[in-house]
């Protein structure tokens, strides 16, 4: 076929007519093909994260419904700002753009501390029981001590004011009282300076120098509980760098107005 019977051929009109069919139809293809595309992934749709801090996940998860979005609970804690039962992080975070159909996960405040074993401290040092309480999510409690040619071992474990056996079931949180051996060559300690700590701070503190907290005073700032979280040590009574007894008690005042210090 020479060139002007090609030409010829492609001239013509049935030529031109399926030509014409054959690329509307790759056209109304592609077309399809980059809807569906952008339909299945919406393309060019984004969501803005609602805040569902403060909500129950009943109503985080209606809300997350008329945004199409999905709520998942991946956790829970005991202590902490917020009211219990009530959500309190989220992952993503408010006003970030997503897809429809995008989970968003959220940790709630507990209404019950989470349960655990008891673990056993008897045996180790002070040091090591309080670094080890805190690991567990415990508290350090009051401190007291008994003979023994140990000193600062823990001999007792005890849970309001009863021994705790390791493994038994406890909550979360929970106030672990530590009974310790003192020899004659223990000697005595002084007390720290704890001004402008909350309280759990302040109990972290003066268990580093073998001494309790004692009477716990806030002032009329502090109204709830998280105020009480908060609130931090404005007065302590004996002032710091007095020397005293391992064991003794340390009172303090709590205030949420820290420029209240007083150095008595």
């Amino acid at each position: 076929m020479n060139f002007k019977n090609i030409i010829s051929f492609l001239t013509k009109k049935k030529f031109l007519i399926h030509y014409g069919i054959a690329l509307a139809f790759i056209i109304i293809v592609i077309s399809i093909t980059f809807l569906s595309i952008r339909i299945s992934t919406h393309h060019g749709q984004a969501l803005s994260v609602p805040d569902f801090s403060g909500m129950t996940v009943k109503q985080a998860q209606k809300i997350a419904d008329e945004k199409k979005l999905r709520i998942k609970v991946i956790d829970s804690v005991y202590n902490g700002p917020g009211r219990r039962g009530t959500v309190i992080d989220q992952n993503p975070p408010p006003d970030i753009k997503v897809k429809e159909n995008r989970r968003i996960f959220v940790t709630i405040k507990s209404i019950l501390p989470k349960i655990i074993k008891m673990p056993n401290f008897i045996h180790t040092t002070l040091v090591q029981a309080k670094a080890d309480i805190e690991t567990y999510g415990l508290r350090i409690g009051k401190i007291s001590y008994e003979p023994s040619i140990f000193d600062n071992v823990v001999l007792k474990q005890k849970y309001k004011n009863a021994d705790i056996e390791p493994g038994t079931g406890i909550p979360q949180g929970a106030s672990i009282e530590l009974v310790l051996g003192k020899s004659q060559n223990l000697g005595n300690t002084v007390t720290p300076d704890i001004y402008g700590l909350t309280l759990e701070e302040a109990e972290l503190e003066v268990a580093d120098f073998m001494l309790n907290i004692g009477t716990v005073l806030y002032d009329k700032t502090v109204k709830t509980y998280d105020d009480s979280i908060n609130a931090k040590v404005i007065r302590q009574r004996p002032k710091p760098n007095i020397v005293y007894q391992p064991g003794e008690q340390i009172d303090v005042w709590l205030s949420l107005h820290t420029d209240t210090l007083n150095a008595e």
